[in-house]
């Protein structure tokens, strides 16, 4: 079933066949430039395992969202009017948020590292009311692309996005790693794909 746009933006929503209702809203991050890459090949396939046990679909790909940095004035930090706005009523009614990222530098591509950073707006640091905002008991899956052929290069990565979705109460939170994505392409990874599959539909 086709995703309907939900604004002017990028930011898509697709209702699982045949539900009037559903059981869980998933939240796709698609991080990076690439808007048909190896990491939206496995983003795009967890949602689509949710879907079909009936829940419902949200994919946001921030290479089509304008999300600046946090700033700080007279002593506190502040949050710009952008993009970001829209995307708060669904990190504040999800049941799952999957973050897809390919890894440049070492670390998460810039734009999912925005993303990240602008999470600080629901932190108990910043905010106890925009706390009470954040769901709890949020499952996550995090996902990670990158053309070293070492399976465990960038496990560090992966333990800083788990001590992040932890600080937010985040639980069963599962990975997936496709390494060597210059040589063996996600398309062409069967095993990949059924994993991510699976785990949708797992949530």
């Amino acid at each position: 079933m086709p995703s309907r746009r939900l604004h002017g933006g990028p930011l898509f929503y697709t209702p699982s066949p045949g539900s009037s209702w559903f059981t869980l809203k998933v939240l796709g991050i698609l991080g990076g430039a690439n808007r048909d890459g190896n990491t939206a090949k496995l983003v795009e396939e967890v949602l689509a395992g949710a879907r079909e046990v009936g829940h419902e679909t949200v994919l946001i790909k921030l290479v089509d969202e304008k999300i600046n940095h946090i700033g700080y004035s007279k002593g506190k930090s502040t949050f710009p009017k952008d993009d970001f706005e829209a995307i708060k009523p669904h990190l504040e009614d999800m049941g799952a948020i999957v973050i897809g990222a390919p890894i440049w530098y070492s670390t998460v591509d810039s734009r999912t590292h925005a993303f990240i950073q602008r999470l600080y707006y629901y932190s108990s640091y910043y905010s106890e009311e925009n706390r009470k905002r954040w769901p709890k008991g949020v499952k996550a899956v995090n996902i990670i692309t990158y053309a070293q052929s070492d399976p465990h290069y960038y496990d560090q990565v992966l333990i800083w996005l788990k001590t992040i979705e932890k600080d937010y109460g985040m639980n069963g939170i599962k990975e997936i790693v496709a390494e060597n994505t210059g040589e063996k392409p996600v398309k062409t990874r069967k095993d990949l794909l059924k994993k991510a599959h699976e785990l949708g539909q797992k949530l």
